[in-house]
């Protein structure tokens, strides 16, 4: 095992001080730039790293954000990790990013080891609701929840704009040629289950989750436009991945009912159903047109491109890094809630 390199040999090694040394490494005093540009050539040619440890004890903080992520199945998760890590990185905090997938408990049981990471503050990407009388979320340390779902007050929220977005998809639709538009990602609860969905009183009541307020959002551009929901062109997803997609898409075709475009719970969906309309045959966007949601890095590279509502993944990182931030430097506003805003991207999935 290497010997660490101390501050003092640094100091020794560049003919300064080590106060010169602990100036440069910390950012502050005065001194020409080329003693500055000496002790980080001898930093970099002696192999110094700060000691992280240290500073922690020294300091009481670590400048390490923690990232709880369900897993890293879904695109989003991917792009909204690196999205976040970055921006984390230009204000001085580094990420690290903890998985609950296949734990027992989920969510609640990897906050039980987050103690042991030692972070300043977390950001949660919650998959499920979270229990309004056994909130979770108030924790010793600062948290920023986001995924969708409410916090009951408890913590600050981020949130993307699921109903506004997945309505204005709808109603692009309508508005250039479709007549016959579907819907693939909706959940059982809020389908009536194979019955029709524009009479189950759940939509209207639906408040979080984008799965349940994005299939709203369509639900309610239809209705508002005054064209009928078919059932059958409601496709149901208890994952929102590309195998739901496809087999729901597949679903909806063999139903033989009339078809024109598809409005999708997310991009990973999309795609999915982009795959079951090449199976048989269905150009796209010549026969139907199709949309997702999130604006991911696959839609930029699918065949043909695919069109997307962009809810802005940066600003949903960057709201939730400063919100953190300011949580951990002790602000103690009462917790809100903040939505990004949105647009449509228009690619070849669309005419």
């Amino acid at each position: 095992m290497a010997k660490r390199v101390t501050l003092a040999e640094v100091a020794a090694h560049a003919q300064v001080s080590p106060k010169t040394v602990s100036d440069v490494i910390h950012d502050r005093g005065r001194m020409r730039p080329e003693t500055r540009e000496r002790i980080i050539a001898s930093m970099r040619e002696l192999g110094y790293h700060a000691n992280a440890a240290a500073r922690t004890l020294r300091t009481g903080m670590s400048h390490t954000i923690g990232l709880a992520l369900p897993n890293f199945a879904q695109p989003f998760n991917g792009n909204f990790a690196d999205t976040l890590t970055q921006y984390a990185k230009t204000k001085g905090y580094r990420v690290i990013i903890a998985t609950y997938y296949g734990l027992d408990g989920g969510l609640p049981a990897l906050i039980e080891e987050t103690y042991s990471i030692g972070a300043d503050g977390w950001v949660f990407l919650s998959d499920s609701p979270i229990p309004e009388q056994h909130n979770y979320l108030k924790q010793s340390y600062p948290v920023v929840l986001t995924g969708d779902y409410l916090a009951h007050d408890a913590v600050d929220t981020v949130m993307f704009p699921n109903l506004e977005g997945a309505r204005h998809a709808t109603a692009w639709l309508l508005n250039h040629g479709a007549r016959h538009v579907g819907f693939i990602g909706a959940p059982e609860q809020l389908t009536g289950r194979g019955g029709d969905p524009t009479a189950c009183a759940d939509i209207a009541a639906a408040s979080e989750g984008n799965a349940p307020l994005r299939f709203k959002g369509y639900v309610t551009a239809m209705q508002e436009s005054g064209m009928p929901i078919d059932p059958a062109l409601v496709g149901i997803c208890r994952r929102l991945d590309r195998e739901d997609g496809e087999a729901a898409a597949e679903a909806i075709i063999r139903s033989g009912a009339p078809l024109d475009a598809l409005c999708c719970a997310n991009d990973a969906v999309a795609l999915g159903a982009m795959s079951a309309l090449a199976n048989h045959h269905i150009s796209i966007p010549e026969d139907v047109q199709v949309i997702g949601f999130d604006n991911t890095p696959d839609a930029r590279f699918a065949s043909p491109k695919l069109t997307t509502i962009n809810p802005h993944i940066e600003q949903y990182a960057q709201l939730s890094i400063d919100l953190l931030i300011a949580r951990i430097e002790g602000s103690d506003a009462a917790p809100g809630t903040y939505t990004t805003t949105f647009d449509l991207v228009q690619r070849e999935t669309t005419r």
